[in-house]
């Protein structure tokens, strides 16, 4: 145990040295022990994550230590911190907002997506993932959530009126995400929506949620360059694209088309990701390249963008997404995205406006 519990204790030595802080920590919604992040996580940063004040937790952790029991918490604590009334009139803040996009499905880009998430919260940022993928959403499985989205009165309605908002689900490292498959109990529920209703949903889910205030939020976007990445691109204040490819002369020109209409759009593309490009044999270590050779570097050149990372074939990782536990991935991939996300947003000045044709 170390000999000074704190504010800046991390939380995996302490779970290591006090096995019952695991349970304690649970008691507050900090689902830290499995969740990876609490590597580089202290009970103030973790605290802070999840909307929670950090004295409750350090004294019932405290507690626990001397009696060897988890004690009793008051429910006031355990209850995020909710802003001010006043604050709600303006929203949440978002310092950016990237896409994340492809054009062509199946090339894994809600997985990348949530490896980019992981980094950044394991980078000690506040993410929220926004699902724009409405008829074909991934994210909650990914990431084991299954309950609907909870709903409640914006507290900065005028006065008179109420006006219900969405509330976003958490992750168990308090990664915020909404997503079309937590609108209903069921996830297999097929979202029969034509066009203009996808695009009225992607704002709504922009507009009219609770969102803290975040550092990141990441929208997975459909496949094509149709309504719904057109309603993103065009009307939110977007400050990048993440294009997502793979090794496929196919992929590779319907990525192209998403590059070109990014640049049309006058949106800058912050980086090139392929996904897929290459298996290591777990026997021999052989290198295979199951989809061809790389057309990464040429994607990248076209996008006018660096090339983030070349991301095997990795069934681990396709395990951990299928199981929800996305967020137990020991790889440093997450945190070597995240930099580069980081380093590419931080080159680029944020738009001024944004135009909007809705």
């Amino acid at each position: 145990m170390p000999a000074q519990l704190g504010p800046d204790t991390n939380i995996r030595e302490l779970v290591a040295d006090l096995p019952i802080a695991e349970d304690v920590l649970s008691q507050f919604g900090l689902h830290c022990a499995g969740c990876g992040v609490n590597k580089y996580e202290t009970i103030e940063q973790g605290a802070k994550a999840h909307g929670l004040r950090a004295e409750p937790i350090i004294a019932a952790l405290a507690q626990a230590r001397l009696s060897g029991r988890v004690p009793t918490i008051n429910n006031e604590d355990k209850q995020p911190l909710r802003r001010a009334p006043g604050e709600f009139a303006r929203r949440a803040v978002f310092k950016a907002v990237v896409a994340i996009m492809s054009g062509k499905g199946g090339v894994g880009k809600s997985l990348v997506t949530a490896l980019l998430a992981i980094g950044l919260r394991r980078r000690n940022l506040k993410v929220g993932i926004l699902d724009g993928d409405i008829t074909g959403p991934s994210i909650p499985k990914i990431f084991g959530l299954r309950k609907p989205l909870a709903i409640e009165q914006d507290p900065g309605a005028p006065a008179g009126q109420t006006r219900p908002l969405m509330v976003p689900a958490q992750s168990r490292s308090a990664i915020e995400i909404v997503s079309s498959n937590l609108l209903t109990d069921k996830e297999d529920t097929a979202m029969i929506w034509r066009g203009p209703i996808l695009s009225g949903v992607i704002r709504q889910f922009y507009e009219q949620v609770l969102w803290s205030n975040l550092d990141y939020l990441l929208i997975d976007l459909p496949p094509g360059t149709s309504d719904a990445p057109l309603t993103v691109l065009q009307s939110l204040a977007i400050d990048g694209v993440v294009l997502v490819t793979m090794p496929q002369a196919l992929a590779t020109m319907i990525v192209r088309k998403a590059a070109n209409l990014v640049h049309q759009l006058k949106k800058p593309i912050l980086g090139v990701i392929e996904n897929m490009s290459y298996f290591i044999a777990p026997d021999t270590g052989a290198k295979y390249e199951v989809f061809g050779p790389s057309y990464a570097q040429r994607v990248a050149e076209l996008a006018q963008a660096p090339l983030f990372a070349k991301l095997p074939i990795d069934p681990q990782k396709a395990l951990l997404a299928d199981e929800g536990r996305i967020e137990e991935i020991d790889d440093p991939i997450c945190e070597e995205l995240a930099d580069a996300l980081l380093a590419a947003v931080e080159a680029r000045p944020k738009p001024k406006e944004t135009i909007s044709l809705i």
